[in-house]
């Protein structure tokens, strides 16, 4: 009888530790999360994505980034594209709408299917990467970061916050998608308002005209490209020479020195696009998630350079702006 029970007291033992190493290895699965960006300003999407995560209860050991940049050189997206799907991740992530574009190409080419989530790109439905906004159906889903559709309304907000405006320089990018429907959408909000534009298809030769052709009644408004960003120092310091308002779509922008920005947030776009990497690590499907809209829009406006500008500005507006550089101007951020 005492033989049968320390059988017994073995079997137990060994079912146990069996039992318990699987456990434990289940535990200690990491999840392989690609991603993918054109250059060095993305970081800061990878920064809040990598904190959303960490905000819902995924340790390090949890997940794994396998990072590759194309340090803007869009060239280098199919091949970046091409080793990240030849590692086999659980997802990948996109920082942008021609990151995007390149993976999809990539994919199509190659006939391979794995979880997609754009961390904030404009026009999704409209680039082809969705069927709809609420069912997307297929692989991509994420943050319609509304960069395209806002495009009118921070033309309308650049000629309010400075009322003696008379033309807007547009600077947009010909050779990205995003961009030139971003002006098709400025083009229609400037009859509405009566606002003359002046489009601009950035280049270096675009800077060279404004820093020929620009006047003190004249500002400037930036499209979405990330070329254009890459440029973000270069038309800082135009405006301060030339003494000209632009209104950009980053804070980083508007940070560097232009006198306001109106959209969301890289690391608000990273970061709400950690939810869509839980749940579809969770097991579920990208197609069964709705894209979002961000959430939240800033209005930013660099209080330096509004000063510095000495300008006339329309008050109500500045009164809801979310004033940056405070501790230098005296001033509060609202």
């Amino acid at each position: 009888m005492k033989t049968k029970w320390y059988f017994f007291f073995l079997t137990t033992i060994a079912v146990s530790a069996i039992l318990y190493a699987f456990l434990g290895l289940q535990e200690e699965k990491t999840a392989m999360i690609g991603v993918l960006m054109i250059g060095e300003n993305r970081y800061e999407k990878l920064n809040g994505l990598e904190s959303g995560l960490k905000d819902l209860g995924f340790t390090e050991k949890e997940v794994q980034y396998i990072v590759k940049n194309a340090n803007d050189d869009e060239t280098q997206l199919s091949r970046l594209s091409g080793e990240l799907l030849a590692i086999e991740p659980d997802l990948i992530v996109t920082l942008g709408g021609i990151e995007t574009q390149a993976l999809k190409a990539k994919m199509d080419e190659q006939d391979i299917e794995i979880p997609i989530v754009f961390a904030g790109l404009a026009a999704p439905k409209e680039l082809g990467l969705i069927k709809d906004y609420k069912s997307p159906g297929g692989l991509f889903t994420g943050i319609n970061n509304y960069h395209t559709s806002i495009s009118g309304k921070r033309l309308e907000m650049l000629t309010s916050l400075v009322p003696t405006i008379e033309r807007v320089h547009v600077i947009y990018d010909s050779k990205i998608d995003v961009s030139k429907l971003s002006l098709e959408e400025t083009k229609n909000a400037a009859m509405t308002l009566g606002v003359e534009i002046n489009p601009c298809d950035a280049s270096r030769k675009c800077l060279e005209s404004l820093w020929k052709g620009t006047g003190r009644d004249d500002g400037i408004l930036v499209l979405p490209s990330y070329r254009i960003e890459s440029l973000t120092d270069e038309i800082v310091e135009l405006t301060e020479e030339k003494g000209i308002p632009a209104m950009g779509l980053y804070d980083f922008e508007a940070e560097k020195g232009l006198l306001a920005s109106y959209g969301s947030s890289f690391y608000s776009q990273g970061y709400q696009a950690s939810r869509f990497v839980s749940l579809i690590l969770q097991g579920n499907k990208p197609g069964d998630l709705p894209v979002e809209l961000p959430d939240g829009i800033r209005f930013v406006v660099n209080q330096q350079t509004k000063d510095s500008l000495g300008l006339q500005y329309n008050q109500e507006l500045l009164y809801i702006a979310e004033l940056i550089h405070p501790e230098i101007q005296g001033g509060r951020k609202r």
